[in-house]
């Protein structure tokens, strides 16, 4: 039978024929919905997307204050004042402007921005940003972006405004040398300051920027890899923040002669070795695996590839590949929801959602992902521009990020990525379990949140999760021990201090994993394993198939794809399967999603689990199932060897 999903989440069988909806609903632009500056042409050229780069910043005009300081964008807030939030409305454009004025650009608001300049830096005025007044200030973050438009636009900024006003902002952007920044990407911040300052001839003390330079490299991982600083996070601030502000300043090194020489070509090295890996975080169609936080900068995603070329680092990775994942990703986006009526970006990730966002998200932070123009500042002639765009490679097998904690599969419709990382220093963010702790992340179905629903029931996806009797749920945290090797990615877990969890993911395809977990328990579990959530539209047919033979358990197609899950109870527990929908909102790609799950009761005792999870938008479930490698059950063996010695 086709089946219905209902506002609470429920299936419920229908008398129509068991059959896929044929018959395409009506559609309709969803980008028109907020006039999606990305969907207004094509996103081929380097004229496409300096064109992008005005239609972006174009809304933000009627929403400046007329000092110029001040942008607001929205109503909502976030953890930090209504002066830094109007702040970084006005800065962070910049990362798009100055690259595209670089590159011989034009950009006719620079009256304004001089404006803010003047206006925001001067105590007396009703538009002061206010001082940098304490450790991990905001206002540091959105120094950084200014401090890229003072070294590289002086003629568009620090020549255009008056002495009194560039004593004001010397004064101002000094501020940052006064407390600390964060102990992460932070560090950045005072470096890129740093650079403006020494453009204008401004003094300011070398010895704290050698401080966060020698910092920067304490987070190195491997050759080429960082984790974001204390917290341990590996995740999208190493490709836009770290390599990419590491890329600047090699650009600001080479161009301008600012800076530390060897510091610069140090970046220069590691994002050669970087974007090898790297270009596996990018699906053929153009979109990146959505993990992590601060998934509302959208496109920064991309802002490495464009970042290579304003240094001018020729890397392993061809120039027509580096263009073609920048371009792609651009175009990705060009026909989501992202923008609100009036073309002003919205927070949240394929449609405006604060759901899955942080506290630190306020209305100007989406334009952090004007990073992605950076290439932008290479010349036309740059074989960046010159050379014909490249597909991605094909990806026959696998491959292993040892320095991530990463497996990654790719086929001709999505990246997939197996994620094992250690315990984090710090437990964040908000929804930090989602973002970092599930198996396995996709860039065509993404995550969804550990969200209840108004009905109290908590469902989400590509994650085993454990109820008590007391009704106490745990997911993947305590991680203990993590790793990958062998396209398989292992982690050790204890969601309670008597309840122990060895788990192995090895990956086949981009649209097959394995898992495989032994469970220890000194309580009475249940458990519910899940697949991928797949988005549906509310009223529309959805075929679903609950306990079906040869071990598909639960299995569903909508008009976006399939997701199904094979049990493998010759390696364990017998598990039932269900189709269950996560709560509305609670998924990164869709508002209405559910998922396929697994479920059993476990005494106490040893248990083993084992699944595949399928899940593709168009290939069919494959008719053979895959056999569980020996690999596999030896690192299982090896694991549980361990916990015993």
């Amino acid at each position: 039978m086709a089946n219905q999903l209902t506002p609470g989440g429920k299936l419920v069988e229908d008398a129509r024929s068991d059959k896929r909806l044929r018959e395409p609903m009506a559609t309709f632009d969803s980008a028109s919905l907020g006039k999606n500056p990305l969907g207004l042409g094509p996103l081929q050229t380097r004229t496409d997307i300096q064109r992008v780069v005005g239609d972006l910043t174009a809304p933000l005009k009627s929403r400046t204050s007329p000092g110029g300081a001040r942008v607001r964008l929205g109503s909502t807030g976030a953890h930090f004042s209504q002066q830094a939030v109007d702040l970084e409305g006005f800065a962070r454009p910049l990362y798009g402007i100055v690259p595209l004025v670089v590159g011989g650009g034009t950009f006719d608001g620079w009256d304004r921005v001089c404006a803010g300049l003047t206006t925001g830096t001067d105590p007396a005025s009703d538009e002061y940003w206010g001082p940098v007044e304490r450790d991990i200030d905001q206002r540091m973050v959105e120094q950084a972006s200014i401090g890229l438009a003072l070294a590289f636009c002086p003629e568009h900024t620090w020549e255009k405004i008056d002495e009194m006003a560039r004593r004001r902002l010397v004064n101002w952007l000094t501020g940052i040398f006064d407390y600390e920044p964060g102990q992460n990407n932070w560090q950045f911040f005072r470096i890129l300051v740093a650079l403006g300052l020494e453009r204008v001839g401004a003094a300011f003390p070398k010895d704290q920027v050698k401080r966060s330079l020698d910092r920067i490299d304490s987070y190195r991982r491997g050759e080429h890899w960082y984790t974001d600083g204390e917290s341990g996070n590996i995740d999208y601030y190493i490709p836009m923040a770290f390599h990419t502000y590491g890329l600047f300043y090699a650009a600001a090194e080479r161009s301008l002669g600012l800076g530390d020489p060897a510091r610069a070509e140090q970046y220069r090295d590691r994002a050669d070795g970087f974007a090898a890996d790297f270009r596996h975080w990018f699906a053929p169609d153009g979109a990146a695996i959505p993990f992590g936080r601060s998934l509302t900068y959208r496109f920064a995603m991309s802002s490495f590839w464009g970042a290579l070329a304003w240094a001018d680092v020729e890397s392993s990775v061809p120039w027509g590949e580096a263009k073609g994942h920048s371009l792609r990703n651009l175009r990705w986006w060009s026909d989501k929801a992202i923008c609100e009526s009036d073309g002003v970006l919205s927070v949240g990730y394929t449609y405006a959602n604060r759901v899955l966002c942080e506290s630190y998200n306020s209305p100007g932070s989406p334009y952090w992902s004007m990073k992605a123009f950076a290439g932008l500042a290479a010349p036309v002639d740059h074989p960046y521009w010159s050379e014909p765009e490249l597909p991605s490679p094909k990806l026959e097998t696998p491959v292993t990020l040892s320095d991530a904690g990463w497996v990654v599969a790719r086929d001709d419709h999505q990246s997939v990525v197996l994620v094992a990382q250690p315990a984090l220093a710090i437990e964040f963010p908000e929804q930090g379990a989602a973002k970092y702790r599930k198996f396995a992340y996709s860039s065509v179905f993404g995550f969804s949140g550990d969200i209840g629903d108004s009905f109290g029931s908590l469902v989400t996806d590509s994650t085993l999760a454990f109820t008590d009797v007391e009704g106490n749920r745990r997911v993947r945290l305590g991680v203990e021990a993590a790793g990958v090797e062998d396209a398989m990615a292992w982690s050790t877990w204890h969601p309670w201090p008597d309840v122990r969890v060895n788990t192995v993911c090895w990956a086949i395809t981009g649209s097959i994993h394995g898992r495989l977990h032994q469970v220890t328990t000194g309580r009475s579990l249940k458990s519910v394993e899940s697949g991928f959530a797949v988005g549906y539209t509310p009223g529309s047919d959805v075929l679903w198939t609950a306990g079906a033979p040869n071990d598909l358990r639960a299995r569903l197609t909508t008009e976006h794809g399939t997701s199904a899950l094979f049990d493998l109870p010759e390696y364990g527990t017998f598990r039932k399967g269900a189709v269950r929908s996560v709560a509305v909102n609670a998924n990164l790609m869709r508002p209405n999603a559910a998922t396929p799950t697994l479920y059993a009761r476990l005494d106490a005792g040893t248990h083993r689990l084992g699944a595949l999870v399928f899940a593709s938008p168009v290939d069919p479930i494959p008719e053979a199932r895959p056999s569980v490698p020996p690999s596999v059950l030896r690192m299982l063996d090896e694991l549980v060897s361990r916990d015993q010695s």
